[in-house]
């Protein structure tokens, strides 16, 4: 659906009072005055969400008061058209040629975050497992590391068992922290020292440390190469540091692509929350758009992340232009990477809202142009510093029973509507 020709519809989980009493009273629980986790391989984001406060209460959670974000996207976006000027980055019309947009897709690929049974107390042969069991769901992986644990014999290895399987890998660092809202710089212990006190993007020794490691990576000719996991999250909270990050991944792209001219490289964006401020102030939505804007044109394809069940009551619910919207903030037909898609099976969702929210994907992303639509994990985890939500939104439990929404993934058959 073209961009600009149809009205918001914010879901009502987005604009409603929650006080709604005929809730059942489990549910409301967990959806009223909701912790919020971003739900994605091994990593953990806690927000607080407050619908009845005005756009959206983007707010750190209730146990660390000092804690603050930023709420008013006019803020932002002054901030953008200030900053970026005297970094020298390019603001509002992108330099990047709309016409040399990627092909529609007719067909997406499916893929998926490889866990394997038993993790984190898995075996050897329990990953052979899950890459068998991973082939069978589609054709594409997804691995995601924390910078400070970043082990590229690991990350090569995966690499070599995903092109022996005749799967294609998707790549994803993250440089921000799980336990920090995302607005924490991630570093390797070494890094951290030799950085000192001033802990940010603008550090020459982090941003050689930074592109040293793309290098790295792009040295593995993955065919797609994320370098910064739901970064919009680090521009809500700390703006300037998000520019500082902006300057240097676009450095870390140009080295990226003399070694590896054909890698995809990108950063993703949390879904959700985009969602949640246009919302709030639909008639800047051109102005929330520059969070992306500022990064062209090295950015090769738009990805999100996507966990719905903590903002709605079910899968029915998200209305029919939940995921087209994003053609208000990008040029129609732009591909659109779906690197984590994930509906739980425990906490804020159960299993059949999995299957009915894998199943209802055809139809959510009819209008979308997507490549690739990756799910968030294969298995279940057991991590004691998870919660509900994040341990079981694999299509597989811990233990190796397939959930309904395993074969509703493996029957996925796609057709996008012209």
């Amino acid at each position: 659906m073209p961009g600009g020709q149809f009205q918001i519809q914010p879901s009502p989980d987005l604009s409603r009072d929650d006080s709604d009493d005929s809730a059942p009273a489990e549910r409301t629980a967990i959806r009223r005055h909701r912790l919020v986790f971003a739900i994605s391989p091994f990593k953990l984001h806690i927000f607080c969400y407050q619908s009845d406060h005005r756009f959206g209460d983007l707010c750190s959670c209730r146990s660390d008061p000092q804690r603050k974000i930023i709420t008013d996207m006019k803020t932002i976006i002054f901030g953008l058209l200030i900053i970026s000027a005297t970094m020298g980055l390019p603001i509002g019309e992108s330099q990047w040629n709309h016409a040399q947009a990627q092909d529609r897709v007719t067909t997406p690929s499916l893929g998926i975050a490889i866990t394997p049974k038993d993790f984190p107390s898995h075996s050897l042969a329990d990953v052979d497992d899950a890459f068998k069991l991973a082939q069978k769901l589609g054709n594409h992986t997804v691995f995601i590391y924390q910078w400070h644990e970043l082990n590229l014999n690991v990350v090569k290895l995966m690499v070599q068992k995903s092109r022996q399987a005749g799967m294609r890998t998707i790549i994803g660092l993250s440089p921000t922290t799980l336990d920090q809202e995302r607005k924490e710089l991630d570093l390797p212990a070494e890094i951290r020292r030799q950085a000192g006190q001033n802990i940010s993007f603008a550090n020459p020794v982090i941003r050689k440390a930074f592109k040293r490691t793309a290098q790295d990576l792009a040295q593995l000719r993955p065919p797609y190469l994320c370098l910064a996991t739901e970064i919009n999250f680090l521009a809500l909270q700390r703006l300037e540091e998000y520019l500082h990050f902006a300057s240097l991944y676009k450095e870390a792209y140009s080295q990226v692509k003399r070694i590896s001219p054909t890698t995809q490289v990108f950063v993703s964006f949390q879904w959700e929350w985009m969602r949640i401020i246009d919302a709030r102030r639909p008639h800047k939505i051109k102005d929330h758009s520059k969070v992306i804007d500022i990064l062209r044109p090295e950015l090769d394809v738009m990805a999100l992340t996507t966990y719905p069940s903590p903002f709605h009551e079910s899968p029915e619910d998200l209305p029919h232009d939940y995921y087209s919207w994003v053609y208000q903030h990008i040029p129609k037909n732009e591909a659109v990477l779906f690197m984590e898609v994930g509906w739980p099976t425990k906490g804020s969702g159960n299993e059949p809202e999995q299957q009915a929210f894998i199943k209802q994907l055809p139809n959510l992303l009819s209008y979308v142009n997507t490549p690739v639509i990756a799910w968030a994990l294969l298995h279940d985890v057991e991590l004691p510093e998870f919660n509900a939500d994040l341990n079981s939104v694999g299509l597989i439990t811990n233990n190796g029973r397939k959930k309904p929404g395993y074969n509703a993934f493996k029957q996925l058959n796609f057709s996008l509507k012209k």
